[in-house]
């Protein structure tokens, strides 16, 4: 199962509802927004990831955010976080200078406005990196996971979520293009 899918598996009707009720949408709405902005956090954190500070920035985030699973309805309730000022907070540690485009894709493909879709990305990235950092860290210390494999493995989870986001692809295409050579 594709990481995005992993992710969405944990938002249920009452998730949904609080994400809805935070942006002041209707819930179809929300539910459309959260499956085209999976997709694109998945794709940026791929992309930001492909240089070794960047993986590694990844790395730490989800460490940090290995519990978020255990109970996302409070992390959704919480709202965003404290550090999600303009300087960058917890989307500037995780998409780096990709943080623009990801917030553009989600907006474009959501068709939420720009304000609605950034704070979507900042309450359902925590739950990407938990998902995440269950499924590369299981039972590891952080300090074990390699930075690359970190980053082969959400290549792959990003690759796979442009192919079955079809009309996402395009706007995930272009956060994604170049992905291979930004490490290089």
């Amino acid at each position: 199962m594709a990481l995005h899918d992993n992710a969405q598996q944990y938002l249920g009707q009452n998730e949904i509802g609080q994400i809805s009720q935070q942006l002041g949408i209707n819930p179809n709405i929300a539910r459309t927004a959260i499956a085209a902005a999976l997709p694109m956090i998945v794709g940026g954190l791929a992309r930001h990831a492909a240089s070794p500070a960047g993986a590694d920035a990844i790395r730490q985030a989800a460490s940090n955010h290995a519990s978020v699973t255990d109970n996302i309805a409070s992390v959704l309730q919480a709202g965003p976080p404290a550090d999600a000022s303009a300087s960058g907070g917890l989307l500037g540690r995780v998409f780096g200078q990709h943080r623009d485009a990801v917030e553009q894709g989600v907006q474009q493909a959501s068709g939420l406005e720009s304000d609605k879709a950034r704070r979507l990305i900042l309450m359902l990235s925590p739950v990407v990196l938990g998902v995440l950092a269950r499924r590369q860290f299981g039972s590891q210390s952080v300090a074990q996971v390699d930075a690359g494999q970190l980053a082969g493995a959400l290549q792959q989870e990003a690759q796979a979520a442009q192919r079955q986001s079809p009309n996402i692809g395009g706007a995930l295409g272009r956060i994604l293009g170049g992905a291979e050579s930004a490490g290089a």
